[in-house]
């Protein structure tokens, strides 16, 4: 039967829903969308958590506990755990971060950006060989994958292989002459000889 208080619940229930939908919407379109910078995993970044005009003022750390929470639903959608990883890396808790972009890549092992990105947390905590090796496979399964070569060029200039660096830079030019990383990437280089 249908008394005020039932009436009450749903509509709690409703709205509840529809805030969590739509906060969870609009992060697996930013986790979508392209990234803003050459490439913000291996990039100091610049504006963290920057929000679109008109986004309403959510508290970071509700919206981590609703971004765990959808991520612990829904641990088949790469998409909700990639993001949940992403706002991870942000707050720069990496430990965290890679453990659930191990989880996207084990969904999605196909998408070079996840594994790229990956590699890239692998690379922060210190964890050198598996990023490289995270990258490598990005790089196997496409050649011309600019990202992955930022990292690996990142690994050889670390290693101070200068040749292998040398080698990325030439690769990211000929795949990609527009990147718009390539000119730090070719003043670190530089700098390295």
């Amino acid at each position: 039967m249908f008394t005020s208080r039932n009436i009450h619940f749903a509509l709690l229930g409703i709205i509840l829903g529809a805030a969590i939908g739509y906060v969870t919407a609009f992060y697996q379109a930013a986790a979508a969308a392209p990234p803003i910078d050459d490439h913000p995993a291996l990039a100091s970044s610049g504006e963290e958590g920057a929000l679109p005009a008109n986004h309403p003022n959510v508290d970071s750390g509700e919206m981590l506990e609703l971004l765990k929470k959808a991520a612990e639903d829904s641990p088949t959608q790469p998409e909700v755990l990639s993001r949940y990883a992403n706002e991870l890396f942000q707050l720069g808790r990496m430990e965290e971060s890679a453990v659930w972009y191990g989880k996207v890549v084990a969904l999605k092992p196909k998408d070079n950006d996840v594994r790229s990105l990956y590699g890239a947390v692998l690379w922060r905590i210190g964890r050198k060989e598996e990023a490289k090796t995270q990258l490598q496979t990005a790089l196997n399964q496409d050649p011309k994958h600019v990202p992955s070569m930022h990292g690996l060029f990142i690994i050889a200039l670390d290693s101070q292989d200068v040749a292998k660096a040398t080698e990325y830079v030439r690769q990211i030019e000929k795949s990609e002459p527009d990147y718009p990383g390539l000119a730090d990437l070719k003043a670190r280089l530089a700098a390295a000889k």
